[in-house]
């Protein structure tokens, strides 16, 4: 069963992103601050983050950060959904030569969402490709 950490710091959002990937047959574990993201990537060690920029007490820019800096190259390539209110056009751009997946403006579509952690995590995705990125919203 593929793993996929939410990094959220909204209960409801990230119990909503939690449920719908559940259903659709993901483990998933919630970090609610950047500080628990880094510390649920080291013992959880996700297939996917969907990331919220905009953390308490590390952001979501220091989170990834941390993980594309990873010694571990499972960590340092796992694909990332950053979730954002606030992402600008350059900040998409930053988002994407870090190597985000895509990225989705909130208020998003949570079928969308899954649909993009269906999308990565599909056994069919040739792993071999170059990180994609898209933003929506």
């Amino acid at each position: 069963m593929k793993k996929v950490l939410v990094v959220e710091d909204e209960p409801s959002i990230a119990h909503l992103i939690a449920y719908n990937l559940e259903q659709a047959g993901y483990c998933v574990e919630i970090a609610e601050d950047g500080e628990q993201a880094c510390a649920r990537v080291e013992s959880f060690v996700p297939d996917l983050v969907t990331l919220d920029l905009l953390l308490p007490l590390k952001s979501g820019w220091q989170v990834l950060e941390y993980i594309r800096r990873h010694p571990d190259a499972r960590v340092r390539q796992m694909p990332i959904i950053a979730v954002s209110a606030l992402a600008s056009q350059r900040q998409q751009k930053e988002l994407q030569h870090s190597g985000v997946y895509s990225c989705l403006s909130k208020p998003f579509s949570i079928a969308e969402l899954c649909r993009l952690v269906h999308h990565q995590l599909s056994p069919a995705l040739n792993k071999s490709r170059p990180a994609g990125y898209r933003a929506i919203g």
